[in-house]
Order: structure tokens, then C-alpha cells, then sequence
């Protein structure tokens, strides 16, 4: 049984323990502790010190390479996409100094960019997946008949249709197909087609900005975020078959979509740091190397196959508009650019040829 003098023989020892620190604390040890906690936090002033002198030589390191290679890039891409169109796709908002930093590399590289559109949320969204599905209905007279009949790829072909497919009889003119892509695609907002002075293009940039959300943010559904990859992925593979060259870039801080296409089948090239300088001069140098057949994954990425594509100079693109000789009733073919009984687009008098052997 517990009593008083329990309790009492309790508080005394308590008092004691607190009496002998403080007396110990104020006198022999006091020295000591003082000194043990002086002496931390010297060192962590010290630690917090290199950590920003060490701060401050990475980034100056950082602004020298930058400049470093703002100073080269002009030769190492020069040439390299010579006379090439360019499209760039917003798959999200990638933002105007992006487009215009990529555009300006472009130019470098002797290509220039005629085309930019911006995909809206529509486009993924799994709410508007029968709406895609009626869209997709109306499209489908205008798509190759090897069309496979899917949906999200029947869309894909349509966009890149309207942004590449040229008209016959005017090498610098979107094909009257494509004006009617275009206009239903923007109808349905699927798609905004930013330029007014748009050009049928050569090649593809795929440009994906979306950032991993902060720890503080709920992230978007698991399954919207796999349909909203498999849809680009669609996109990228449409985009490759379509044109010269594709080329998917992220200029945001996840690589969800350049990661899946690397691990994947799909024979398009990516770049994951397109926000940087690196990346870039690098979208120039992949677009021309996938144009000659190399496919490669370009980035600080776990699955990246190179730290740089090869350098290629691709040969100035022929565009000579070519025309449609139509067959008329009586045997005579009309319609030709230069006016030839014979329709010869080049000109070149066949018959000509055909009377020296009868001589």
C-alpha cells in the first residue's frame, strides 16, 4: 500500500535530481554545454555558408554552359533541317517562351516553324469520350481506308493530316481535305489552331509541359492520367507515320509520356528536358536524326538511350508543286501546268521522243 511517505520521499528525490542539475549546469558543466552548443551552431553556419558558396558556383557553372552552348548551337544545328516546315502541338499549355526558345533553334537549324496548334483538355478528357466518339464518326471520310476504326487513333491521323497533307497542284498549300480537318477539329474545340498564316508541314514536335504535382496537391485520377497517356501515345505514333520526322518533348517537370513511349514500340524520338537550352538544341538534332532513320531517347531520364542524336545535315526538301493531269473525253489530256498537249508537268515533248524512233 502506497502512503504519504511514499509520495513525500517522490517529491523529495525529484527536487534533489532538479537541485544537482542546476547546480551542476550552473557550475562545472556550464563551460562544457556552452561550449557543445556554440561549437554546433558555428557548424551549422558554417555548412549553411558552403552550401550557398557551393549554390552559387553551380549556377555560375550553369549560365556558362548556357551561354557556351547559345554560342555554338548556331553551327552544331545549322543545316540540319534545311528549308524544313515545322509544326509544333501543344499536347498542354506549353507556354509562349518555350515555343518561341524552340522556334528560334528551329531557325537555326535553316527549318522555320509554320504551324502551332494547342490540343484543349477535351482531347483526354474521359468525360468527353462519346463526344470524341460522334466527332471521330464525321472525320472518318476523310481518313486513309486503313483507318483501323479506333477513335482516339482516327483523331490522331485527322490532326496530323490537317497539319501536313499537301495540295496536289500547290506544294505550299494545305490540301482541301486538310482545310476540313482543320475546321472540324476546331469546331468540335478539340483543337485551336494558332496561326493564321500556317503552312503544311514536314515535321512534328510533340510538346508536353505538364509538371508532377506539388506533395500539397491531390493528384489527378490514376486511370484519367493512363487514358490521357495512351491517347498521346496514339498521337505520337499517327505523328511519326504522318510526316518526315516526330519528335515528343517534355518541357514540363514529368516525363510520364517521353518515359512510356521509351519503354514502348513506337518508333518516335523524345527529349525530356525541352525547357532547357540542352534540350532545346537537341529537339533540332533528333528531328533530323529520326528523319534519316534514327530513332533515339534524349535526356537526363533513367531510360534515356544517348546523352545527343547524331549530327545529320539533312538535303534542302524539293518542293515543286506537282499537278493533276485529268483525261478528257477526247483523248486529250488538260489541266497541266505548261499547257503540253501531252500533259508533261515537266514539259518535256514525249511525242517528240516517239517520232525520232519512227524516223
Amino acid at each position: 500500500m502506497i502512503d504519504f511517505r511514499y509520495h513525500l520521499v517522490s517529491l523529495i528525490s525529484v527536487f534533489l535530481a532538479l537541485a544537482v542539475g542546476i547546480v551542476l549546469g550552473a557550475g562545472p558543466l556550464k563551460e562544457a554545454i556552452g561550449d557543445q552548443l556554440t561549437g554546433q551552431v558555428e557548424s551549422l553556419r558554417a555548412d549553411k555558408e558552403q552550401l550557398r558558396a557551393d549554390l552559387d558556383e553551380a549556377a555560375a557553372d550553369l549560365s556558362q554552359r548556357d551561354a557556351f552552348l547559345d554560342a555554338t548551337a548556331p553551327s552544331l544545328v545549322a543545316g540540319s533541317i534545311s528549308g524544313r516546315r515545322v509544326a509544333i502541338v501543344e499536347l498542354d499549355p506549353a507556354g509562349d517562351e518555350t515555343v518561341a526558345a524552340i522556334s528560334d533553334r528551329v531557325a537555326a537549324g535553316g527549318g522555320s516553324v509554320t504551324a502551332r496548334v494547342k490540343l484543349a483538355d477535351t482531347w483526354t478528357s474521359e468525360g468527353q469520350a462519346k463526344f470524341r466518339q460522334s466527332l471521330a464518326a464525321n472525320l472518318a471520310q476523310y481518313l486513309p481506308e486503313t483507318s483501323d476504326g479506333s477513335v482516339d487513333a482516327d483523331l490522331a491521323t485527322a490532326l496530323v493530316l490537317s497539319l501536313v497533307q499537301v495540295d496536289a497542284n500547290q506544294g505550299d498549300a494545305y490540301s482541301p481535305d486538310a482545310v476540313v480537318l482543320q475546321g472540324l477539329l476546331a469546331a468540335g474545340d478539340l483543337v485551336s489552331y494558332v496561326q493564321e498564316d500556317a503552312a503544311p508541314a514536314d515535321m512534328l514536335v510533340l510538346l508536353t509541359s505538364e509538371d508532377e504535382p506539388a506533395s500539397d496537391e491531390t493528384p489527378s485520377s490514376g486511370t484519367q492520367a493512363e487514358t490521357t497517356r495512351l491517347i498521346q501515345e496514339q498521337l505520337a505514333a499517327a505523328a511519326v507515320s504522318g510526316s518526315e520526322a516526330a519528335v515528343v518533348v517534355a518541357a514540363g517537370t514529368s516525363t510520364t509520356l517521353v518515359d512510356g513511349i521509351a519503354s514502348g514500340d513506337i518508333p518516335v524520338s523524345t527529349v525530356a528536358d525541352g525547357a532547357t537550352t540542352t534540350g532545346q538544341i537537341t529537339t533540332v538534332l533528333t528531328l533530323a536524326a529520326q528523319a534519316s532513320g534514327t530513332v533515339g531517347h534524349y535526356g537526363p531520364q533513367a531510360g534515356a538511350t544517348a546523352v545527343a542524336p547524331p549530327v545529320v545535315r539533312l538535303a534542302e526538301v524539293d518542293r515543286t508543286a506537282r499537278t493533276v493531269v485529268v483525261q478528257q473525253p477526247d483523248g486529250d489530256a488538260d489541266g497541266d501546268a505548261d499547257g503540253d498537249a501531252d500533259g508533261d508537268a515537266d514539259g518535256d515533248d514525249e511525242n517528240a521522243a516517239d517520232g525520232g524512233d519512227d524516223a
